[in-house]
């Protein structure tokens, strides 16, 4: 599946070198996850109340070779203060790989933590997790929003920002 609007394609663009990631509140907009699953990448999509569109683009994953997509339903603010690494792979599905692990980052082989349209509320534990996960944080914010957090701007010509923030 290719992605469809600017911002998609800018941060599927951005997340191409990495291998295991999570996509922090997908919602109803699986375009970054679903591409990023076809390019062969594994994907986890966390959010507090998982959607359908979610869900249904999960399944067209499923048995598909090389990527894949997978939901699960969870709270990035509970992930990034959970106690153990362990608590952060059981929570995002990595149980039997964590089960010995006490670092989170060792837990979950996760290479980048990224978000569509995040709003500053939640980008402080966005980059919490990436940084629990020793892992890289990318996002776009809804446009009339600026990063609460130090970030790098990394930009298409003329097209939409993806801000770096680890």
């Amino acid at each position: 599946m290719v992605s469809s609007s600017p911002s998609e394609r800018a941060l599927t663009a951005a997340l191409d070198g990495y291998e295991r990631v999570i996509e922090v509140g997908i919602g109803r907009r699986p375009g970054v996850a679903l591409a990023l699953a076809d390019r062969g990448r594994e994907v986890v999509a966390v959010d507090v109340e998982m959607s359908d569109t979610a869900r249904d683009a999960a399944s067209e994953t499923e048995g598909a070779g090389g990527g894949s997509l997978r939901t699960v339903t969870a709270d990035v603010t509970a992930l990034a203060t959970a106690d153990g690494g362990r608590a952060v792979g059981r929570a995002l599905g990595f149980g039997a790989e964590a089960s010995d692990i006490g670092d989170a980052s060792d837990a979950t082989g996760v290479d980048a933590v990224y978000a569509r349209n995040l709003p500053a509320e939640l980008q402080s534990p966005t980059v919490a997790l990436a940084e629990r996960l020793d892992a890289a944080c990318l996002f776009t914010t809804l446009g009339f929003e600026e990063p609460v957090v130090d970030v790098r701007r990394r930009s298409a010509e003329s097209g939409p920002v993806v801000y770096v923030a680890r």
